[in-house]
């Protein structure tokens, strides 16, 4: 199911990219009409976005390619190996994708740009807090330490970094006791820098939890989820909206997809079970989510919002799948519901691709599969040969 959920997301944000960031469904109701009533797969045309609250993101994006949030998905496959989530690989990864001469050209979000940002400023700042520690090292000794730390402090985590600056130190003929006072050090700053993204809600921190959860379950996957989120946003309600979306993707990777009909129902059991674990406000607001009886787009985008925040993004997208019946059906409608169609197509294209698989009446169509180019390049990576084949 973990495959279906990655191909969901994938086409999801593909499909809906020729329309991204228009906030007028009277506008989009234009356009998919003039477009013989097709809202999927559309070319970016600037024109569609003049007179109404928009923003034209994708000037050189073509039809079926990914937005800025399939690039996340594609970051997070190439981060991944046998044994799941490596936080240095995904750290490397985004910043040789998302950084200064990197592969990537598009559109930069606050998330992708505030943490290239600040993997370059903080690199400076932990060099400085290794310096003005209290230690028994002396003075060439301090610099030495300081030059390792702050050199990989964002390629492996904090057991990782402390084996990886030993070697160096040992080949300098370190005694035992200065290198564990170097791996304490280590945990005095690994504890004050935290997270490397910025204090930033927005739907990118949701791109992760579809893969993690096919790697992780209870206390684990709430660990390996905080800390992926942290590194693009470091915001408590984009951490607890991803745990929120991977526990109830762990579970329907364990239960396999439901019944034929019965997905809807599965899902409003899955959201109730897992609703705890949002704040309070985020919980108030899948509630209200649950309660509509019938499908209402209109007044469900109005009542929630449609920007990127997760505390609008989070209910609309649970109201649409227990309103629609199929990937097809789903999908429209988000795109149709106007505003940040991709971010939330992150949360919907995962759970409608685990609710209903790749073909048939219901699941992902193939062709949409075979339109959205991004598919090839996630298959390409070490993640996508071990998930996608």
């Amino acid at each position: 199911m973990v495959r279906s959920a990655i191909l969901g997301t994938a086409v999801a944000d593909a499909s809906g990219m020729g329309l991204h960031w228009i906030y007028s469904q009277g506008k989009i109701a234009q356009i998919v009409k003039a477009a013989g009533d097709t809202a999927e797969f559309l070319e970016p045309d600037e024109a569609n976005y003049q007179g109404v609250p928009a923003f034209f993101a994708h000037p050189h994006r073509r039809a079926g390619e990914s937005s800025n949030y399939g690039e996340y998905l594609y970051i997070l496959l190439r981060a991944l190996g046998e044994e799941g989530f490596d936080q240095g690989a995904y750290v490397r990864a985004f910043g040789e994708h998302f950084g200064v001469g990197g592969t990537y050209v598009g559109y930069a979000d606050g998330p992708m740009r505030e943490t290239i940002f600040n993997m370059t400023r903080l690199g400076k700042e932990i060099e400085q807090r290794v310096l003005e520690t209290e230690t028994s090292l002396d003075e060439k000794r301090r610099k030495s330490a300081a030059h390792y730390i702050s050199r990989y402090y964002f390629e492996f985590d904090r057991d990782g970094l402390k084996e990886t600056v030993r070697t160096p130190l040992k080949l300098q003929q370190w005694k035992s006791e200065q290198l564990a006072e170097v791996d304490r050090i280590i945990d005095l700053v690994s504890a004050e820098v935290g997270g490397i993204g910025p204090d930033d809600d927005q739907m990118p921190a949701l791109s992760r939890s579809a893969v993690l959860a096919h790697f992780a379950s209870g206390d684990e996957l709430d660990h390996i989820v905080e800390q992926a989120v942290r590194i693009t946003n470091d915001n408590d309600d984009a951490v607890a909206c991803s745990r929120f979306l991977a526990h109830l993707m762990r579970d329907l990777y364990e239960s396999g997809r439901p019944e034929p009909g019965a997905a809807r129902e599965t899902l409003r059991r899955l959201v109730e079970r897992h609703r705890h674990r949002l704040h309070a406000h985020g919980q108030e607001l899948i509630g209200e989510a649950l309660a509509y009886e019938a499908l209402d787009v209109r007044g469900a985008t109005k009542h929630f919002g449609a920007a990127c925040h997760v505390d609008m993004a989070v209910p609309l997208v649970i109201h649409i799948l227990l309103h629609t019946g199929s990937f097809r059906e789903a999908n429209r409608v988000n795109i149709m519901a106007s505003g940040d169609n991709c971010g939330r197509a992150v949360m919907l294209g995962a759970i409608a691709g685990a609710l209903y698989g790749v073909g048939g009446e219901e699941g992902i169509p193939e062709e949409w599969i075979k339109r959205s180019t991004i598919v090839e390049r996630l298959r390409d990576t070490d993640g996508g040969r071990l998930l996608l084949g």
